[in-house]
């Protein structure tokens, strides 16, 4: 039975066979970080560990985006005492390994591609656990102020499930604060579906929906279908996988992939998204049924309050309602083949592609990044490459060829800056413009620093060692570039008076249009007027034949159409005249007289 104790850190327990396994979770992790801090949750994380390492103990932990967690197995004793060292670690870091175990972290690789940047740009969630830059910059005190304030009693929650449950003692401080909050999951600020370009030999979709067991089912139906088409009927894939999850407790990423071979990665692409696609308009119902049956599968093994306890932690920590192993259950047997295709769609409309090969799969183009207007100000060239710097009161411009990227001095994620003089300035979104004064000729250190160091605010510039500053281009890479640097100019000049020609052949064009126009509706004003002047005409000679055949007709009729008759005759001559003027006519009296001896 799930037992749950009102003081702090929450604590909560479960029988369960075997080793005791003990967990010490918090609610913080790197979405609560910005780019200049980025990493400080794990680095405080491996300094607690490395506290209480030992040979043959099985300890480690996760930094999520939401929730960070410790992992103990072992004797309900080792499990204690552990979970308490850990505590205590956390409590007085031991900072005196910090440069060891800054390197260890930033020498590590993601395992999987960065694709929550590209949605969220380089803050909050979009930071993920392959951004650790904020490691150079923060101290020793940063770091001890870090784990107060979020590794505190307040934001914990401590559990453990086994044959025995040890009696729990984690010391952690307990401010008089209120549990932080997850941050909420925004929308992107650019149109989705779209694709995001971060490399790897995998397909990768990735959608955001709601954090509901349907989103289970709809993983479970769509790793199915893929296996089948990709793996099972075609061999192009040996890994089709899908995954739910959790960011703020509302919401959640639905993840799908599959490895790609070199020689059918193209035609694997395109059933991945055929198969993933067509979710949206039809699952088949026997497709459901077995896909809600094998997860149904886990409710049939023993200890189910020690089975979901894991997910309880996380959903308390979150804010969340915990539902019972009975409510789990029942939940998923409720989902609805509509509920499963309404997800999909969520998830597509949202979704982000990673395609190794080529581009627009889905009908969809590259998240933009640094898709603002061209900022003017001074520039600089690039001697490597076809490339040009332009650096204003307002931010920076990046010209690679005929691309842009423009960064915001307002909207600076971070300012990296190297021990040589270099800098890197990274814009919320994702853009970076990199200022190089090796690849520069009119670009020196002490310039750059005058006009970007003096914009970005302290607090946003890191520190980060290289090796050194990339070496001088040699003379044979400097004329490439000035060579593709000239021909783009003249290919760009060409295309103006191209377009300059086009242009101007339109607006002729629209002008002859025009006056083919007025002529028609000259010529309609001509028959019209010729109508008037013989209504006129015949209106009068009847008027005329009445009198003499009837006696005294009244004079209101011919007061009346002659003027009417005359101006027809003047609009008329009027019309005939503009129509031989506009087509280039003379009258031939004229002419005869212009050739007469």
């Amino acid at each position: 039975m799930t037992t749950t104790t009102p003081t702090a850190p929450r604590e909560l327990s479960a029988h369960w066979p075997g080793p005791t396994e003990g967990r010490l979770a918090f609610r913080v992790g790197y979405a609560d970080e910005t780019l200049p801090t980025s990493g400080i949750t794990a680095l405080v994380v491996a300094l607690a560990l490395r506290a209480v390492e030992r040979p043959g103990l099985e300890v480690a932990a996760t930094v999520g985006p939401t929730v960070t967690e410790f992992r103990v197995t072992g004797t309900g004793e080792r499990v204690r005492t552990t979970l308490h060292a850990l505590a205590s670690a956390l409590a007085d870091l031991p900072v005196r390994h910090r440069a060891s175990e800054t390197q260890a972290l930033a020498d590590r690789t993601p395992d999987v591609p960065p694709v929550q940047s590209w949605r969220f740009g380089h803050q909050g969630y979009g930071l993920g656990t392959d951004v650790r830059v904020g490691l150079y910059r923060v101290t020793d005190e940063d770091l001890r102020s870090w784990a107060r304030a979020r590794f505190s009693a307040t934001d914990a929650l401590v559990w453990c499930r086994g044959a025995e449950t040890p009696d729990l003692d984690v010391p952690l401080p307990a401010p008089a604060v209120a549990p932080h909050r997850a941050p909420e999951v925004g929308e992107a600020a650019w149109t989705l579906p779209a694709e995001a370009l971060t490399g790897g030999t995998s397909v990768l979709w990735e959608g955001i929906v709601p954090d509901v067991p349907a989103a289970h089912v709809l993983a479970e139906v769509a790793r199915r279908a893929l296996f089948q088409n990709l793996r099972h009927d075609r061999g192009w894939t040996y890994d089709p996988a899908a995954s739910v999850g959790a960011l703020d407790g509302r919401y959640a990423a639905l993840r799908l992939s599959a490895g790609l071979r070199e020689e059918t990665a193209s035609e694997a692409i395109g059933e991945f998204l055929d198969t993933w696609g067509r979710l949206r308009h039809a699952v088949p119902a026997d497709d459901l049924a077995t896909a809600k049956a094998h997860l149904l599968l886990a409710f049939d093994e023993p200890h189910q309050e020690a089975i979901w306890l894991p997910d309880d932690a996380v959903r308390t920590l979150l804010g969340r309602p915990v539902p019972t192993p009975a409510e789990r259950r029942a939940e998923i047997e409720a989902v609805t083949v509509d509920d499963v295709m309404a997800l999909a769609r969520q998830a597509w409309d949202s979704g982000l592609l990673v395609a190794p090969v080529a581009e627009g799969w889905a009908g969809t183009a590259v998240v933009p990044r640094g898709a603002g207007p061209a900022l003017d100000g001074q520039a600089f060239e690039r001697i490597d490459t076809d490339a040009t710097v332009v650096v204003g009161e307002e931010g920076a411009t990046l010209r690679a060829g005929r691309s842009r990227q423009t960064v915001r001095f307002a909207d600076t994620a971070a300012l990296l800056a190297y021990p040589d003089g270099g800098r890197l300035l990274v814009g919320l979104d994702g853009a970076e413009i990199p200022f190089e004064p090796t690849l520069h000729d009119d670009l020196t250190a002490a310039r750059v620093s005058a006009l970007v160091d003096a914009h970005v605010p302290a607090d946003r510039v890191v520190p980060v060692p290289r090796s050194g500053a990339p070496e001088r281009p040699a003379r044979q890479q400097t004329n490439a570039a000035a060579a593709a640097r000239a021909a783009r100019e003249t290919q760009e000049k060409s295309m103006m008076q191209t377009a300059g020609a086009i242009a101007t052949d339109t607006g002729r064009m629209v002008f002859e249009l025009g006056k083919i126009a007025l002529v028609g509706l000259l010529v309609l004003l001509m028959l019209a007027g010729v109508v008037g002047v013989v209504f006129a005409v015949v209106t009068v000679l009847v008027w005329v034949a009445s009198w003499f055949d009837e006696g005294p007709q009244d004079w209101v009729v011919p007061a009346v159409v002659v003027p009417v008759g005359a101006l027809c005759a003047v609009l008329t001559r009027f019309a005939y005249r503009m129509i031989l003027r506009m087509g280039g006519e003379v009258r031939p009296g004229r002419a005869e007289q212009g050739t007469r001896p």
